[in-house]
């Protein structure tokens, strides 16, 4: 059965089957009914006729978007095709190809003059002026895709040099953490769990000696989710207290870093590949053609790290052991 679009005659959403192929048109796509669940009056409204005249009832409308989507991977999660990618670590499921095409139709439809950068489909090119998302539809596939709960959607923007609108949606708990210009839903804490976090792959040896000495010279736990966004999510929820990403992709990082940059806490810190210190919301021109450029090989801008300004000293041993 072809994807049919929700209505109020038939108020179902269906996930787009896309077979692996993210570049797929929706409305090519094929769909399944233990793939879909019931939408709302209210969902509906919002998918076609949203009201978004503000960033404060954009915000909410998509957490209200967001809510079935979220939902829709729970239904899928047990049964769902897996498929890898570039490497045998590197999953992708038909839900993460799914949920972005929802997503990227419906900023399509409503937000026609943003940019949509998803992880699964093709990017296109930014400029300085745009309102610029990024979307990880499933953040945590190989959690996922092992039918564990520490998944995540990261939804998250940028706008004139500034965080925009940043959500990170943990479908499990359909609980969730939000950043618009009016508001945010996190509440930071001055006693955080002294542990520290980053994530990669198992076989990543040289990362484990590093992630080990910083440990050790910290004298902090270890923390890990194996996804950067849920991660991000927890540290948002006093888990950790540092947190450092080499060679991370913008999809991953942005949503979750935005929201914990609405508090004076924390020092966040971007360098590019090219060791240049930027501010990872930065709309300067050259930092714009730097990610362009990123965006044609393997989408890998360059290392986020996030600290307690008021202990520096963790900072400090988190550069020195990655420069070493």
């Amino acid at each position: 059965m072809s994807w049919q679009e929700p209505s109020e005659t038939h108020p179902i959403l269906y996930l787009p089957l896309a077979k692996a192929n993210p570049n797929l048109p929706i409305n090519t796509c094929g769909s399944d009914k233990k793939f879909s669940i019931n939408v709302t009056t209210h969902w509906l409204s919002i998918w076609t006729s949203p009201n978004n005249s503000s960033t404060k009832t954009l915000c909410q409308n998509l957490l209200t978007l967001l809510e079935p989507l979220a939902e829709l991977t729970i239904v899928a999660q047990n049964h769902i095709p897996i498929h890898t990618k570039n490497e045998p670590h590197d999953l992708v499921t038909d839900t993460d190809i799914g949920i972005e095409l929802l997503l990227k139709k419906w900023f399509n439809t409503h937000l026609p003059n943003h940019k949509i950068i998803g992880e699964e489909t093709q990017k296109p090119t930014l400029k300085p002026t745009d309102i610029c998302w990024y979307l990880d539809p499933i953040d945590g596939t190989a959690n996922y895709a092992a039918k564990k709960d520490n998944f995540c959607i990261n939804l998250g923007s940028t706008y004139n040099g500034s965080p925009y609108i940043n959500i990170v949606y943990h479908p499990k708990t359909k609980k969730y953490h939000y950043q618009n210009p009016k508001e945010t839903s996190y509440q930071s804490s001055k006693n955080p769990e002294k542990k520290i976090c980053t994530e990669f792959y198992p076989h990543k040896t040289k990362e484990n000696i590093m992630y080990n000495t910083i440990l050790q010279q910290t004298n902090w736990q270890p923390f890990q989710t194996q996804a950067l966004g849920i991660s991000l999510y927890e540290m948002m929820n006093h888990k950790c207290s540092a947190f450092y990403k080499a060679n991370g992709k913008p999809w991953d990082i942005i949503p979750g870093a935005a929201i914990l940059a609405t508090s004076n806490y924390w020092d966040i810190t971007f360098i590019t590949k090219h060791y240049q210190a930027i501010s990872l919301f930065s709309n300067n021109p050259k930092f714009i053609n730097y990610l362009n450029e990123c965006f044609k090989e393997n989408c890998r801008i360059g290392t986020l790290i996030i600290t307690p300004k008021n202990n520096p000293t963790i900072k400090e041993i988190i550069i020195n052991t990655l420069q070493s």
